[in-house]
């Protein structure tokens, strides 16, 4: 299974048309088509159901399609931290609290910041005063 199979097949289904994938993926429509026939061969299940000029999802296309996403996002993140690695381009926050501070407020900030910005490495500081 390649990548480009799986970007494409998430084409269609963003575009909700095998041309305008097509289009989006700068191919022809044959050219879309045709690995999407070998994806569902290769996974052996029928991902979608053409009719005339449109396509439904099936249950298993549905699955596929969500579980592609992550995978995807998966590898755009790791694309991302590899280029920071080798670029030496780290981003760092540095953060102070008093550690007599007792409030959620500070690591709800902390968890939402980690889960939005994956790719920040946190430094905590507790200063007390």
């Amino acid at each position: 299974m390649l990548l480009r199979q799986i970007q494409h097949f998430q084409a269609i289904v963003e575009e909700k048309s095998f041309t305008k994938a097509a289009e989006r993926c700068y191919i022809s429509q044959s050219g879309i088509s045709q690995p999407i026939k070998s994806l569902e061969k290769e996974v052996c299940a029928q991902l979608l159901v053409r009719k005339n000029r449109s396509f439904e999802l099936t249950e298993a296309g549905e699955h596929f399609y969500r579980k592609s996403l992550v995978i995807t996002a998966d590898l755009d993140q790791l694309c991302r931290e590899t280029q920071r690695i080798a670029h030496k381009d780290a981003a760092e926050l540095s953060l102070g609290v008093l550690a007599t501070y007792s409030g959620n407020e500070y690591n709800t900030a902390i968890a939402k910041f980690a889960e939005q910005y994956p790719t920040v490495d946190l430094k905590g500081d507790d200063r007390q005063s």
